[in-house]
């Protein structure tokens, strides 16, 4: 049992303490005052919550004062746990489900369910850009095939020799344009062009082609030693002879040799052919003569054997016509045609260079060298060879020689659409990663979707459907108290999900919305069931002490009073389930009904009030005299017109509330309805007001700004009136002001 509730949170900002010694206790106090917080603390005792830190309680517990015993159970009605046991399904209208649970269960579903869906939106989100992706990218893709397409169009058909590298390939652009995209792109530059390709593939296909004879190399003999001597000698004539001396201070004795054929010539009188004086031609011809020897006239002779043989194995050298008429050698051509210019050219250079040595004896003379020419057109014919040798070999393995030119042709035409292709592998590239970025959104969104389809087959499997009795005792109560137009039935046998059926409806309307009436009668109902030990048979056997915060808060005058039967009769008038009970209530009446009943019975009980001042929250013990002084007190607020006007309507309201609520209910409904107060215009405000839920509070008045205390007094006095309460209105309105008594 709780002996003590200390409380310092929320608006108790300072210490505040209930002590009791009691089973029952019963706690009045206005909306706003701290009831609430008091139920809660309660409620949340032996959990770690840092918002009542500061709070304790004492109890009978030996072992430990501030806990309760191991056999001890707290069980607390309010708010909070109505919105935990009593869930409605937030897609299903007038679906809900009962016990604490089954609801967290619930809610924990169709949260998942929620979040199921919100990722099944964003899958579908993802998996359309992925689409429109692969459209865009197919698209490119489309446009890049049929260019490619064209490389068919142009090597294929009719006489084209390539036509025999497109097998398989002709058929179908993809087919081309993986091929085309599956050749590697050459690092090094390729040996021929498709035109070469083409030229040597028409060769090798022509039936009659031939191996080619190879190209002879040009030679040139060299001069022997001693006619490279000869062509370096001074040819000179005799020393000997009398004109010896005159040659040599001549030193041009080839001036002289030439003179005697003009002196051979002439007939008498003889003249000089130097100095053209009249001479004895005979003599002068011996004594000249005698000048040039026998071996003068032998050098001379080799010279022009010199010449001979040089000018003969020049003129065969001819050009080789190979180089025009075989279009292997076609390149070659152009080269080899200067090459041999050169060659020939200082071939004849050199010839008339022994030429001026035969004419000039006595002159040195070497020729130029030719092997820088004769080794490159020797060069040029060794290439050609190369190329006959290339071809030849071709000729003996063709179709290995045919699969080499089709590799070099797809080279070539790899290089030819190199900057398509590789614009095509950029959007690839992009596409790839793309994707790539969708299908791991798309993996981690599934895998949510996964943990959200497994929370809610955990949680499933966590609905209990062990409430069906409460249920029945539930719609048993109904009846009890008198309540036959709705009770309550199973909705989804799986799920433990409730439906209310009213009795006056069709099975059409069973999704109509709960009141808060209906929902405050059903969840304290199953409150009773859980409090027997229904929903938990393993706890049925703890002492219980029950805690119930306001159970009338939004209840019509009826069920208020069926509540407080329930009370009495459930928790007031056994103690073989219950331990102790705490009972909070903003209800003047329904406190003084239930205490009433305790006083009437014998029973032992406190009575406390909680106050909330500017101080903060407080608590008080009360007598039950102390009951009948508070409905004084409010007529003494509304009787002070100086008071604040929030103040004295919201005591309009609990003086009507205590004396209509239960004794004349009828006679307050019927009041509101009669044409002499419904018409009256200046009363609409003060009914508005009256009319509103019982947890109004100061914002009401403030929010509507219409009230005047005249207006609102003259509506106040006008109920009593309509009803047959005028004396007592007029004995109670003098209350504060003569302080006589009701």
């Amino acid at each position: 049992m709780i002996r003590k509730v200390n409380l310092k949170c929320a608006s108790y900002k300072e210490l505040a303490t209930l002590e009791t010694d009691k089973k029952i206790n019963l706690i009045y106090g206005l909306n706003g005052s701290g009831k609430s917080t008091f139920s809660e603390y309660l409620r949340k005792i032996g959990y770690a919550d840092e918002k009542f830190a500061n709070c304790s309680i004492e109890t009978d517990n030996v072992e430990n004062k501030s806990e309760l015993s191991l056999d001890e159970k707290i069980l607390v009605y309010n708010q909070k746990w109505v919105k935990e046991a009593f869930y409605e399904n937030p897609t299903l209208k007038g679906i809900f489900s009962l016990s604490k649970g089954n609801a967290d269960a619930k809610k924990k579903i169709d949260l998942a369910n929620q979040e199921k869906e919100k990722l099944e939106k964003l899958k579908t989100e993802n998996e359309e850009n992925k689409e429109k992706s692969q459209k865009s990218f197919e698209s490119k893709k489309l446009k890049i095939v049929d260019s490619i397409w064209k490389i068919k169009t142009d090597y294929t058909g009719g006489e084209r020799v390539t036509d025999q590298f497109f097998k398989g390939l002709k058929s179908n652009r993809e087919t081309l344009f993986n091929h085309v995209l599956g050749i590697s792109k050459s690092t090094t530059p390729l040996l021929k062009t498709i035109e070469d390709i083409k030229e040597e593939l028409q060769v090798l296909l022509d039936k009659n082609a031939t191996k080619i004879e190879n190209l002879s190399n040009v030679q040139i003999k060299n001069l022997a030693e001693d006619e490279i001597i000869l062509l370096k000698k001074e040819i000179t004539g005799s020393k000997n002879s009398t004109f010896s001396t005159l040659l040599d201070n001549l030193q041009n004795s080839d001036w002289v040799n030439s003179g005697l054929k003009y002196i051979e010539k002439q007939t008498k009188p003889a003249h000089c052919p130097f100095c053209q004086q009249k001479i004895d031609k005979q003599h002068l011809l011996d004594e000249l003569k005698s000048c040039f020897d026998k071996s003068y006239e032998q050098d001379k002779l080799k010279l022009q054997h010199i010449y001979d043989n040089y000018k003969r194995q020049m003129d065969s050298i001819s050009i080789d016509a190979s180089f025009k008429q075989n279009n292997l050698l076609n390149d070659l051509s152009s080269k080899y045609e200067s090459a041999f210019e050169k060659l020939k050219s200082s071939l004849n250079r050199n010839l008339d260079i022994i030429k001026e040595k035969i004419s000039t004896p006595s002159k040195q003379i070497t020729l130029n060298p030719v092997i820088t020419e004769l080794t490159l057109l020797n060069e040029i014919i060794k290439s050609a060879n190369d190329k006959i040798n290339d071809f030849n070999a071709k000729i003996d393995q063709k179709d290995l020689t045919i699969k080499e030119l089709e590799k070099l042709f797809w080279e070539n035409i790899r290089l030819q659409y190199d900057v398509i292709i590789t614009n095509y592998q950029a959007e690839k590239s992009l596409f790839d990663k793309e994707k790539k970025d969708f299908d791991s959104e798309i993996s981690i969104i599934e895998e949510g979707i996964k943990k959200q389809d497994d929370i809610i087959a955990e949680q499933s499997k966590l609905v209990s459907t062990n409430i069906d009795k409460a249920v029945i005792s539930i719609n048993n109560r109904l009846i009890e108290l008198g309540i036959d137009s709705f009770k309550i039935e199973k909705y989804d046998e799986d799920k433990a999900e409730y439906k209310l059926v009213r009795s006056e409806e069709s099975e059409d309307n069973i999704f109509e919305s709960l009141s808060e009436g209906e929902k405050m009668i059903i969840s304290f109902l199953y409150f009773i069931e859980e409090c027997r030990g229904k929903d938990d048979s393993k706890t049925a056997d703890k002492k219980k002490i029950v805690v119930i915060d306001d159970p009338i808060s939004s209840l019509s005058h009826i069920y208020v009073f069926n509540i407080g039967t329930l009370i009495k009769s459930e928790f007031f008038g056994s103690s073989k389930f219950y331990e102790q009970i705490f009972v909070l209530t903003h209800n003047l009446y329904f406190f003084y009904e239930l205490a009433k009943s305790l006083y009437r019975d014998k029973k032992e009980f406190n009575l406390f009030r909680i106050i909330k001042s500017t101080r903060g929250s407080s608590i008080t013990t009360m007598k039950y005299s102390d009951i009948q002084n508070d409905y004084q007190m409010y007529w003494s607020i509304v009787n002070n017109k100086d008071n604040q006007p929030a103040l004295i309507a919201n005591c309009m309201r609990n003086i009507i509330e205590y004396f209509f609520g239960f004794i004349e209910n009828n006679k307050l409904s019927k009041v509101f309805q009669k044409k002499e107060f419904k018409d009256n215009i200046n009363y609409q405000a003060f009914y508005r007001y009256i009319n509103r839920e019982s947890h109004s509070d100061n914002v009401n008045i403030y929010d509507m700004k219409e009230f005047d205390y005249d207006s609102f007094q003259e509506a106040f006095r006008k109920v009593f009136t309509l009803a047959g309460y005028e004396e007592h209105y007029n004995k109670m309105s003098k209350i504060g002001i003569n302080d006589q008594n009701c």
